[in-house]
């Protein structure tokens, strides 16, 4: 037995196959009058088949009971039956079966009932013949049998309904006689009658399945042909399309009233005048009339040529087709088509390439139209050289922060009016574009010098510096601006517009608020980004990463207190990598996620096998902590390392914190109640430092190298006082202090003095493998004192 949950699936296994079945002689989700029509055309020549069929059948039924030397009694009402079932039939089938409008579910019972009566009393009476005359006469009653059979699916071929049934009737009655004789060669007999029913009735259902294609075919057919039926009488009557006809010499035989109301003139005029100068007349341009007539005495069929008429003081366009017209030999005689006035989609295709054209924020030429006007001025020149040109490529510099803070329409009206500020500065012969978001474009044709070019970039620039009002906002927007030329940094819109994105990139990079023009350093420093960017999604794979880890020393004591995990990559070409070369491109590309994963489960896992018990630190980038399962994520990591969550220390920087919302504060409020320790690196280098300590729990403060640098030089007098403030916070909030950096004896010494509680840097330990750091702690020695 089939458990529950099996029988839904038998189920559906059944209907599909049902389904199936059906679809053999009927049209799978077609509405009742397509049904109606289809089985209509199936039941059409069936009287004329079971007319033929009982003719048969009584020719069949006579000849076997005059053939035979005895007949039975019951021979002769068999026959009586046969004869009026047949007459009777005759007039169903004229009153009934070939009345359409009658109920087509009627027709097929009828038909059904007429097959399975007719076929039942022959082969019943057949059979039992067989069952009394001799060998002999057996074997021509099985003859007719086995005919009966195999002819009457063939000619009910397209209603499976009835072919099937009554197929397998009679194979059963046949086979019940013709078994109940009691010899093996007549069971033999009955078998094989019974085997061949299996592929007669696939042929049935094959042959009704090809009928119902067919006629699938003949009404989409006749459905395409109503509707060109259609269209061509709404042309005719109700459109303001017009057909001609001419002969050779291009002279008007024939032409639709519409064509003389187009041209203002009387049928009269129209008729017999020269195509070519008729619609010249009319305004037609030269060039396309000259075409016209080109076409009109060659030989072959023309489509869409759009010619301009002035009609009404309007000018309308229309597109002409046509076809050679030849007589019973194959000459030549003329030519006949049909004008189409395309004046709606003409204009509306130029309002389209207006709209492609103009960008509609700001007014501006769009992106589209931007390349469009870089293709028109690259042209190679008669020497097969692009055309000098320079572009300006201009990006605002942290728009994103307009739009967080004051929504998507301030934003949207703060790029307008950077465009309309723009404007007046763009020349004639110049275009201003807008490429997208906040990024704008200049480009300057000709050759101007480059004195010149950085002059009006700086020009840009100051416009930019005003302050925009916005309602009653006042806005400061600074840009960054990228300065490319042709065809020395790019002879296509594509690789000039590169160059001058990498110049853009570089300004930014530089500060913002500056111009850079595109140089080879800048190409190849892009260059090497672009590569890194794409050797870093395989690095995880080719196992090009691994850790070194550099130990923090207590103060006093001097012996290690634990270890910062830091990233290296070997680039197999570029040799190692350090974290400031990559991890931004990681955090741009989103891989920063998988790497910080990978080196939070190696530093754990060194962790574990580290012979003392130290802390570990790893760093955590900003994208990560904005990950809403990091918190799940180091949970699963510390109970597959075995690595209790009070060693493992995160080491959090003020950007990572610059961009903390309700996510990021929940996720260390989560990694806190795991156990896990936070480290506020760099300190002292951001704006709201006291903030995040008031915001955010610490559980220690990493002093940034930029104050301990000077420290070894006994007149930094600011630097030494900077760094005993942290530190007096630091005890005054009961945080231990990290002073990281340490380089030169005097360091280490003035930091002792202040009180720092511990020390990193490159005089104490250098970063290391995890097995020198092995060896490292178990040498007592090795530690500094």
């Amino acid at each position: 037995m089939p458990t529950t949950g099996q029988i839904p699936k038998w189920l559906s296994w059944w209907r599909s196959q049902c389904a199936r079945l059906r679809s053999c002689w009927s049209i799978p989700d077609a509405d009742t009058v397509l049904q109606a029509r289809l089985l209509d055309h199936q039941i059409q020549g069936t009287a004329l088949s079971g007319w033929l069929s009982d003719t048969l059948y009584l020719a069949f039924a006579v000849l076997a009971l005059l053939t035979g030397s005895q007949s039975p009694d019951w021979g002769l009402p068999w026959i009586a039956f046969l004869a009026v079932w047949m007459l009777a039939m005759h007039r169903v089938r004229g009153k009934i079966l070939c009345r359409s409008d009658l109920d087509a579910g009627l027709r097929l019972r009828t038909v059904l009932a007429d097959r399975l009566v007719a076929g039942a009393a022959f082969t019943a009476g057949m059979g039992s013949l067989y069952v009394l005359r001799d060998d002999v006469w057996r074997t021509l009653i099985a003859g007719a049998i086995v005919a009966a059979v195999a002819g009457g699916p063939a000619r009910y071929a397209r209603l499976p309904q009835v072919a099937v049934p009554w197929l397998i009737l009679m194979v059963v009655i046949a086979m019940d006689r013709t078994s109940a004789v009691g010899r093996p060669v007549d069971a033999i007999l009955a078998i094989a009658l019974g085997v061949y029913t299996v592929p007669l009735t696939l042929n049935v259902l094959a042959t009704s399945r090809q009928f119902v294609h067919t006629f699938l075919r003949e009404v989409e057919a006749e459905r395409q042909k109503e509707m060109v039926q259609l269209l061509l009488s709404d042309v005719e009557g109700a459109s303001s399309d017009w057909f001609w006809e001419c002969d050779t010499q291009a002279r008007l035989t024939h032409s639709s009233s519409r064509l003389a109301d187009v041209l203002q003139q009387s049928p009269a005029q129209v008729q017999g005048a020269v195509l070519p100068a008729l619609l010249a007349a009319a305004g037609q341009t030269p060039q396309s009339a000259d075409v016209l007539r080109q076409v009109l005495h060659g030989t072959r069929p023309f489509r869409d040529l759009v010619v301009a008429l002035q009609v009404g003081g309007r000018c309308q366009w229309w597109s002409l087709s046509g076809k050679p017209l030849h007589d019973v030999n194959g000459r030549p005689t003329g030519w006949r088509g049909v004008g189409v006035n395309v004046t709606e989609a003409h204009e509306h295709a130029r309002t389209l390439e207006q709209l492609a054209q103009t960008d509609t924020l700001t007014g501006l030429t769009s992106r589209h139209g931007f390349n469009e006007y870089l293709q028109q001025h690259l042209m190679p020149g008669p020497l097969d050289q692009p055309s000098p040109l320079a572009v300006l490529v201009l990006d605002l510099d942290r728009f994103k922060s307009v739009n967080d803070a004051h929504g998507h329409g301030i934003g949207d009206r703060l790029l307008h009016a950077v465009g309309q500020r723009l404007l007046p500065l763009c020349l004639a012969d110049e275009c201003l574009a807008r490429l997208g978001g906040d990024e704008f474009v200049l480009a300057v044709p000709g050759s101007v010098a480059p004195s010149t070019l950085q002059a009006r970039g700086e020009q840009v620039l100051a416009a930019l510096r005003t302050p925009f009002r916005i309602g009653a906002l006042h806005i400061e927007v600074r840009a960054s601006l990228g300065l490319a030329h042709a065809p020395a940094h790019g002879a296509d819109p594509a690789s000039l517009l590169s160059a001058a994105d990498m110049a853009l990139y570089a300004a930014k990079a530089d500060g913002r608020d500056r111009l850079r023009a595109y140089d080879q350093a800048i190409g190849t420093q892009a260059q090497t980004r672009a590569r890194m960017t794409n050797d870093l999604s395989r690095v995880l794979q080719q196992q090009e990463l691994h850790l070194v880890y550099q130990p923090v020393f207590d103060t006093r004591s001097g012996t290690p207190i634990g270890a910062e995990a830091l990233l290296r990559w070997t680039h197999p070409t570029l040799g190692e990598q350090g974290p400031l070369d990559f991890v931004p491109l990681a955090e741009e590309t989103g891989l920063i996620v998988q790497i910080g994963a990978w080196v939070l489960r190696q530093a754990c896992g060194d962790a574990v096998r580290w012979p003392v018990p130290l802390q570990v630190s790893v760093n955590l980038s900003p994208v990560q902590l904005c990950s809403r399962t990091l918190v799940a994520e180091v949970q699963q990591i510390l109970t597959e390392t075995g690595l209790p969550a009070e060693r493992l220390e995160f080491e959090l920087t003020e950007t990572a914190l610059a961009t903390a919302d309700g996510q990021v504060t929940e996720t260390l409020r989560g990694l806190r109640a795991l156990g896990v320790r936070l480290a506020l690196d760099d300190f002292g280098t951001g704006f709201s430092s006291l903030a995040y300590l008031q915001r955010f729990r610490f559980d220690r403060l990493k002093i940034d190298r930029s104050f301990v640098q000077p420290l070894h030089d006994p007149a930094a007098h600011t630097p030494r006082a900077l760094v005993g403030a942290i530190v007096g916070l630091a005890n005054a909030l009961a945080l231990p202090c990290t002073a990281e950096g340490i380089e030169h004896t005097a360091q280490r010494t003035v930091l002792e003095h202040l009180g720092c509680a511990s020390l990193q840097g490159y005089l104490l330990a250098r970063p290391m493998p995890v097995a020198a750091l092995i060896r490292f702690m178990e040498t007592p020695a090795a530690a500094p004192h």
